[in-house]
């Protein structure tokens, strides 16, 4: 019979050598398998930091629902693990797992694939909760070899010991168009401490704008336990894409740093004068986790259209431009010029 460590194994290899067709079904498996390890909602709820929320407890766990991005970003993470030993072979990996939350979920299944000589890992999370879950997680399945440190704290100000070289950044603490949660700043924080050749997940999220009709877009909806994609009909919908809004990357992260107004700013657009079948203005999101692993529109929650503003709710003639916002609570505004 095999025991829980061996079963987690099994599962991981499965969704490692999983296609598009089946990749949901053996997330369920994954999902099955954490769900034997009791998660109560914490006291603590959501953590309101300077650059965004961190979910609670319970929604961090939940996360691993979002089907698609589970299986993306854990055949991503192995897949950038086994890039960076070949980068620096014969030498115990630095891993930062940022926003473990109570499961650390892109990266606890895939430890029996390699050796605890191989990775010398840190994990942190703002909730204290998530922290003493995946804490009793780790020495239940007998994986306590694999850790540096397991600690609680604030991802956007934490800093690595700069005695040792960082290898990895693993952070997803998003929401679509990077709204609401801390990644920009996460990112900003961590990927400046990597080694030259250090990778960062996700490697690259892209945000552009365009124009649709933003009640037929397609999108990943979430009822109750059920995930399924809404308007999948409409998959050809029409889309005018305006322009790319900016790529957030280990190599942009660094001027994000320097960033002191706190805000992106694009440049001005001018409103169309037929619109009737494009009226609304969206930003779509699209995530590189690792090499050739995407997530594109309405694969995950994290990549679902947003819509700005409806077009019919502007001045005729006018100009607009957005703004990004990366304190208090990151979110997206339209100036109207």
């Amino acid at each position: 019979m095999l025991d829980k460590t061996q079963i987690l194994h099994r599962i991981a290899g499965k969704i490692l050598t999983s296609t598009t067709e089946n990749e949901v079904g053996v997330v369920e498996e994954l999902d099955e398998f954490y769900n034997q390890f009791e998660v109560i909602d914490d006291i603590e709820g959501e953590i309101h930091l300077a650059n965004g929320i961190a979910l609670s407890k319970k929604n961090a766990a939940n996360c691993i629902k979002d089907y698609k991005r589970t299986s993306r970003f854990l055949k991503g993470v192995y897949k950038a693990i086994v890039r960076c030993i070949e980068n620096s072979p014969n030498i115990r990996l630095n891993v930062l797992y940022a926003g473990s939350g109570p499961y650390a979920t892109l990266l606890l299944p895939l430890l029996s694939f390699f050796k605890p000589e191989q990775l010398n890992i840190t994990l942190i999370d703002i909730n204290k909760s998530s922290i003493e879950s995946i804490k009793s997680i780790i020495s239940e399945l007998k994986l306590d070899d694999y850790f540096r440190d397991i600690r609680i704290a604030d991802a956007t100000k934490y800093k690595f010991p700069k005695t040792l070289d960082l290898h990895l950044v693993i952070s997803e603490t998003m929401f679509h168009a990077l709204t609401k949660e801390p990644q920009v700043a996460i990112t900003s924080n961590l990927a400046p401490q990597l080694t030259d050749k250090g990778i960062l997940i996700p490697e690259e999220i892209d945000i552009s704008i365009g124009y649709s009709f933003f009640s037929k877009e397609p999108f990943l909806n979430q009822y109750g336990n059920e995930y399924y994609i809404s308007n999948i009909s409409n998959e050809t919908i029409e889309r005018i894409s305006i322009e790319n809004l900016f790529t957030l990357n280990k190599l942009t992260s660094k001027k994000v740093t320097r960033l002191e107004t706190n805000y992106f700013e694009s440049k001005l657009f001018t409103i169309p004068t037929d619109f009737q079948s494009t009226p609304d203005i969206c930003l779509y999101t699209k995530i590189k986790i690792y090499d050739s692993l995407m997530l594109q529109y309405e694969d995950s929650l994290i990549t679902n259209p947003f819509c700005i503003a409806s077009l019919y709710n502007l001045p005729k003639k006018s100009k607009f431009k957005v703004k990004y916002y990366i304190k208090n609570t990151p979110n997206w505004e339209l100036t109207i010029c």
